[in-house]
């Protein structure tokens, strides 16, 4: 849509990038302008430190160098820095071309941008994830724990928060298993070299992607095993056409291999991501971040859903194997039986 209070937003940018857009578009958490062929993003860049900024821009170099055009990179203000302050809040430019072609299969797009990311060789202190997602979950699962306690003590205010006490032991169960997936995995296969690290998204959907015409924006990157992304997609590809979400999927997953094969190593951390119920914690803590009561009302409408599917979702899980046709038992994979 089109950003009614957009005028400030206009001047703070030619103030600090001598650019002047016709109009501005709201998409997400950006704003976005075409000039000529480029379109530029600005992005809130929230709690983002200048070192992750560093380490985003030489993840965006590169990927430049390797000729992905979509990739969008930074663009300096007239002071010479990154971030400017816009409109109130900070906020960092990017640029990219316009893209007019791109290829059918998302799953081959994405093995792509992955095995070019590969190639980066330099050491990232700040956004790495490889190796982390036990001590990551095992965090954020106390976290919440802690906060649920406090609720429990004090006793559910509002409907939201006596589903949250209820539901919350559950998903603590699930979060464990997760856990003791990747444990497991790490114990029992050895990484291949296609399990080597690459640039991911803190979280990709298609839709997200086709909003913003695929660009790809740095400050959406981490550097993490390449199944983060694939579960990552095949969770929202689920969540958001439960329905008719196979023939999808496997595409995806398809156009992927065909590019990229997939180890043992590799299917199992994707199993692990996708028993990692990240949508529930996204919920509860988009609840209580929440600054207005359509948005908490919007969380309470998806975590009652979340409820009143779980028994799909778990068949869902149970069958992910069966569905993407690994022989499991050849494989030496294991299945949890409780979803089966």
């Amino acid at each position: 849509m089109v950003f009614n209070r957009n005028e400030n937003i206009i001047q703070d940018l030619f103030h600090h990038y001598q650019i002047q857009p016709a109009e501005l578009l709201e998409v997400q958490s950006y704003y976005m302008f075409w000039q000529r062929n480029r379109v530029y993003f600005l992005v809130p860049i929230g709690s983002l430190k200048e070192d992750d900024l560093q380490e985003m821009k030489r993840l965006s170099d590169f990927m430049s160098s390797t000729g992905d055009q979509t990739v969008a990179t930074f663009v300096q203000n007239i002071q010479g820095y990154y971030v400017s302050k816009i409109a109130g809040n900070n906020y960092s430019l990017f640029k990219s071309y316009r893209q007019n072609e791109r290829s059918s299969n998302f799953g081959e797009e994405m093995a792509i941008f992955h095995l070019r990311g590969k190639k980066f060789s330099d050491d990232l202190k700040r956004l790495n994830r490889i190796g982390k997602w036990k001590s990551l979950w095992e965090k954020r699962l106390e976290q919440l724990e802690r906060f649920w306690q406090t609720k429990v003590n004090n006793h559910p205010e509002n409907y939201f928060e006596q589903i949250f006490i209820e539901s919350f032991p559950y998903y603590l169960g699930m979060t464990e298993n997760a856990i003791q997936y990747v444990v497991d995995t790490e114990l029992d296969d050895t990484p291949q070299i296609v399990d080597s690290a690459t640039i991911c998204h803190q979280k990709i959907t298609e839709r997200k992607m086709k909003e913003i015409h695929f660009a790809k924006i740095p400050s959406e990157w981490i550097y993490d095993h390449p199944s983060r992304d694939l579960a990552e997609w095949v969770r929202d590809e689920y969540l958001e056409n439960s329905g008719n979400y196979k023939k999808k999927i496997l595409s995806f997953l398809y156009g992927y291999e065909k590019k990229s094969p997939l180890s043992t190593f590799s299917w199992r951390l994707l199993y692990a991501r996708l028993l990692f119920p990240v949508h529930y914690f996204e919920t509860i803590e988009g609840y209580y971040l929440s600054k207005n009561d359509a948005d908490r009302k919007r969380y309470e409408r998806k975590l009652v859903h979340y409820l009143e599917t779980t028994n799909e979702f778990e068949a869902f899980l149970g069958g992910f194997y069966d569905l993407v046709g690994l022989p499991t038992a050849k494989l030496g994979i294991r299945e949890i039986n409780w979803l089966k």
